[in-house]
């Protein structure tokens, strides 16, 4: 079997398991599909996929890539890994990777990069000029070294490993022995030689042998930086649970603060300043509660609307759900964040998105897991195992973003106490909170929750009583505004009571009773009917009150009855202007019916934003295409030309897979059967659908089903 000359030979010559992990490998290749193979090798050996493949391998693959670009063609494993100064085990490893990426070909004896890895790592690979066309030996560098003293050593130091090239004036003059300069020096015994005629370049030789024949100044690890030994992680996983559950908490209510503010988008579509603000003293902070938006926002439980940020319908079906459910939800939705937490920027801003944003949480979810329970995750250690994986991501403040991304595993109890907890690879409920219907009622007229409570009980409290605390124990309060909210909404004080009673396992105190009592006793005591407005009242000692208020006049109050006034006002101003009497009227339509307290608004939202875990890449079934497609190119170079396959095969038992182009020019494949041919054109008939025409010149290829 002859040697592979180049990396699409070795392409050509995988078999489906091969061609099938290259493309997993580098799953850009089949993005468009590609119409054949000859297309697919076109691809992986051209410069904008090559480089895809070189920014996704490791700190130590891209080591060695380097080391084959730096080091002399068709290099050998044993001197790779000299040059290097490594043991050649890592190196081997690292160089089959690059071969199943189809960046590098060969055999232990023999390495070769590809042109477009090559040419990636620019023109002085690991700060190496190209092999000298009159190399000098060793012996004479030794001895030219020598004559130019520790001044001319100076120079070459500052070109040895980084770059090899300088600026000088007139640097193609001849260069003495005898000057005092110490370029004109090295010039005269060519330790350094002319570019151009403002540029030297230390030859490679000469750059090797300072060197000591090694191509990197530092050492690389081959393998990622270790986690800390783990420690007890008992206690770390119940903290990890009660931050869990106070995210969820948490969200629930920053979520209904955000429906009863409904604050208006600024033009840019982002949430003001201000309104955050306001958010975050239920939020546990700004930057906390911009976290909580923005996990909100992806997880689909809210959205913006043309005139308000509101809770979307999602976020009720969300709330039916058990705690682990809804901390489940809010997890993904934070792998599929594409933005960062920045108080700097607009929050919420649908320009806010960032490209590595997701890629960075979810490869750090995965070192992560990566971790035995109970390991300490610094922001550090996070940071180097980060960069090795992906030295691409120096370019960025990989330090800061790692400080931020503990702290949000910490929020979502995937680390507490500073260590890693079991919710990191749980998959199923680890013991959150089961929803109660109960809740402890106190003398001071408060409700404490010790778990989450159900969903038709949650609602009902948020209704009758103010919440004052969230998390592991939330704690909710009874007051006059809270009860005459309900009876707003439609509730009578005896359902108050009675609701009341049923979940309260402590027993109902009697001032909550006079409460409930003394706010629905009041509650009503004055209607407002939508006639311009008419105001009916019970006691005939409120009608000398309100009509004696000095704001009267201004909304047209006028008695009609001892009982009955009548006002220019809207029902909605007259009911306000009541309620700051200190009074508790009910609204009434024109029936007498009593209006309640509508449904609180909801955004059209379109559920959580689904991204896929990896690429969603067939790549078998591209593969198995590619190959049927081949062996068809094949089948009618063997037997000619398109035309006399379709020709033999008229009349044949058994269906053909025909590749064309469809009429818009998109490529089609299909199942026929040739019925005739003549005068450029084919009957076919398609299986399943019937017979149709279609022009040779627009085949591209057949081949047997």
């Amino acid at each position: 079997m002859s040697t592979p000359r180049s990396v699409a030979e070795v392409i050509r010559g995988l078999d489906a398991e091969g061609l099938t992990s290259l493309v997993q490998l580098r799953p850009d290749l089949a993005v468009p599909r590609p119409q054949s193979l000859d297309e697919l090798i076109e691809r992986a050996t051209g410069q904008a996929s090559t480089h895809l493949a070189l920014e996704a391998l490791d700190s130590w693959q891209r080591r060695v890539a380097l080391a084959l670009a730096a080091a002399p063609d068709a290099v050998s494993t044993r001197r790779l890994a000299a040059m290097m100064a490594v043991e050649r085990g890592p190196v081997e490893h690292a160089l089959q990777a690059l071969r199943r990426r189809a960046l590098a070909w060969g055999s232990e004896r023999s390495w070769h990069l590809t042109h477009a890895a090559r040419a990636w790592f620019g023109a002085w690979p690991a700060g190496l000029a190209a092999s000298s066309t009159m190399p000098m030996d060793d012996a004479d560098i030794d001895t030219a070294l020598a004559a130019v003293g520790e001044s001319g050593r100076a120079v070459l130091e500052r070109l040895t490993w980084e770059n090899p090239t300088g600026r000088v004036a007139q640097a193609d003059r001849r260069g003495r022995a005898d000057s005092t300069r110490p370029v004109d020096q090295l010039l005269h015994h060519k330790l350094v030689r002319p570019l151009d005629q403002d540029t030297i370049v230390l030859p490679r030789e000469v750059s090797l042998r300072l060197r000591g024949g090694r191509l990197f100044a530092d050492e690389a690890s081959p393998v990622v930086p270790p986690w800390p030994a783990p420690e007890s992680s008992s206690v770390a996983d119940r903290a990890g649970l009660g931050s869990a559950f106070e995210l969820v908490s948490s969200t629930e209510v920053v979520i209904e603060t955000l429906g009863r503010m409904q604050p208006r988008p600024l033009a840019t579509g982002a949430l003001a300043k201000r309104d955050l603000n306001v958010l975050a003293r239920d939020g546990g902070g700004t930057r906390r509660t911009l976290f909580l938006l923005l996990v909100a926002e992806r997880a689909g439980l809210i959205a913006s609307t043309a005139g308000a940020w509101l809770p979307t319908h999602h976020f009720d079906q969300w709330l039916e759900t058990d705690g682990w459910s809804r901390w489940t939800a809010l997890r993904q939705a934070w792998l599929a964040l594409d933005q960062l937490v920045d108080l700097a920027a607009p929050a919420l801003a649908p320009g806010n998105t960032i490209a590595w944003a997701r890629a960075l949480r979810r490869l750090a979810a995965q070192q992560l897991q990566s971790a035995a329970p109970g390991t300490p995750v610094t922001a550090e250690r996070l940071a180097e195992r980060l960069l090795w994986l992906r030295p691409g991501w120096s370019r960025i403040d990989l330090d800061a973003h790692c400080q931020d991304l503990t702290e949000e595993f910490g929020w979502l109890g995937l680390t507490a106490l500073g260590r890693r907890t079991l919710l990191v690879d749980a998959d199923d409920d680890p013991g959150f909170p089961q929803p109660v219907t109960d809740f402890l009622l106190q003398g001071d007229l408060t409700a404490v929750t010790p778990a989450p409570l159900q969903a038709d009980v949650a609602r009902a409290m948020g209704l009758l009583a103010e919440r004052e605390s969230s998390g592991g124990a939330g704690v909710h309060r009874f007051t006059a505004a809270s009860i005459r909210r309900g009876l707003d909404a439609g509730w009578t004080a005896d359902e108050i009571r009675s609701w009341i009673r049923e979940h309260s396992s402590t027993g109902v105190p009697q001032s909550l009773d006079y409460l409930v009592d003394d706010i629905a006793r009041k509650h009503g005591q004055v209607q407002v009917a939508a006639v311009g407005s008419v105001l009916t009242v019970d006691d005939p000692v409120l009608v000398d009150a309100v009509l004696g208020h000095a704001d009267a006049p201004v909304l047209g109050l006028r008695k009609l009855a001892p009982t009955v006034l009548a006002a220019a006002a809207e029902p909605e101003e007259l009911v306000s202007f009541l309620r700051h009497m200190g009074l508790a009227p009910v609204a009434q339509d024109a029936t007498g019916a009593r209006f309640t307290t509508p449904a609180p608004r909801r955004a059209k939202g379109s559920g959580p934003v689904r991204v896929p875990e990896t690429a969603s890449v067939d790549a078998r079934g591209v593969v198995d295409e590619l190959l049927a497609r081949d062996e068809g190119h094949k089948h009618q170079i063997a037997s000619g030309n398109l035309v006399q396959t379709l020709r033999e095969s008229i009349g044949r038992p058994g269906w053909w897979v025909l590749d064309y182009v469809a009429d818009d020019g998109s490529p089609r494949s299909a199942e026929v059967r040739v019925l005739a041919l003549a005068s450029g054109t084919a009957r076919l008939m398609k299986k399943a659908e019937g017979p149709f025409t279609l022009p040779v010149s627009r085949m591209v290829g057949v081949r047997p089903a």
